[in-house]
């Protein structure tokens, strides 16, 4: 059984205050997000994304390290060995090439900065960014459509057309099949 707030179809973390996250995810007092919500992520490829999106976001909020995090939120959703490998890669590349990412994205993102962005779709963004150059055998539309419907589940709705618009835009300008991402 699900929670309703994890059932609504978007604003899952936008909805949170990040003083209210804060004291969430440093172990204070509850927000309103319990484990029920976690259960309304998927335990497969695409809940390995939203849990490393959420180990980002995590560490981005308390200052922790990503490593932490994703141990956090991987026994939260009682994800499995593979699942936490592929989070665990995910989120620790993330992190150790934030400055990087964040400089290629700003690029594509029209008059805007990263830091202009909400935190969930800053990660939704570099989390695609370093699985499309990790993952070559992941098909580009795969990776777009998920981080699309990651960024609307966490966010708004609105959000979709933004990161399918960024991606969209890097991935036209570069050859994924070769070295270029």
């Amino acid at each position: 059984m699900t929670s309703a707030r994890a059932d609504e179809t978007s604003g899952w973390l936008s909805s949170v205050s990040d003083e209210r996250a804060r004291t969430w995810l440093s172990g204070g007092q509850s927000i309103g997000v319990d484990a029920s919500d976690f259960e309304a992520i998927p335990r497969d490829k695409t809940g390995a994304r939203a849990a490393a999106i959420l180990s980002l976001y995590e560490s981005d909020l308390t200052n922790r390290p990503v490593t932490q995090c994703v141990e956090w939120v991987a026994s939260e959703m009682g994800m499995s060995r593979k699942s936490r490998r592929f989070v665990s890669s995910l989120a620790t590349a993330v992190e150790n090439r934030r400055t990087e990412l964040d400089r290629r994205l700003d690029r594509y993102l029209k008059g805007r900065t990263m830091q202009d962005t909400s935190p969930v779709v800053r990660n939704v963004l570099r989390t695609a960014l370093v699985e499309l150059e990790m993952y070559p055998k992941t098909r580009t539309a795969v990776i777009i459509n998920e981080a699309v419907k990651l960024s609307q589940m966490f966010d708004t709705q609105n959000t979709g057309r933004f990161v399918n618009g960024v991606l969209g835009a890097i991935v036209r300008d570069t050859d994924r099949d070769g070295a270029g991402i």
